[in-house]
């Protein structure tokens, strides 16, 4: 087996775990097929793909990326002088 075909298979296989609850959910709420369902499964078709070039991405980056968990706007707003009342 070629480094190719293995590689199919693991997207495949990836795609397909994707598809499953995306399918299972449309099937769960009438199970009609509209425009947004269809686009729904076709977009689980490349969300392999968007995931291994985040991979990449992040792993390829020169510097880490910084997580912040408080908007900063926010955080370095003056506290108020006026004290609320009781």
């Amino acid at each position: 087996m070629s480094n190719l075909q293995i590689a199919a298979l693991v997207y495949g296989a990836t795609a397909l775990l994707y598809l499953t609850p995306t399918y299972l959910e449309g099937e769960k709420n009438g199970g009609h097929w509209s425009v947004y369902r269809l686009a729904g499964l076709v977009f689980c078709l490349f969300w392999p793909l968007l995931t291994a070039v985040f991979i990449f991405k992040f792993a390829a980056s020169p510097s880490k990326p910084k997580f912040v968990f408080v908007d900063q706007a926010v955080a370095m707003r003056p506290k108020s002088t006026t004290r609320p009342s009781d």
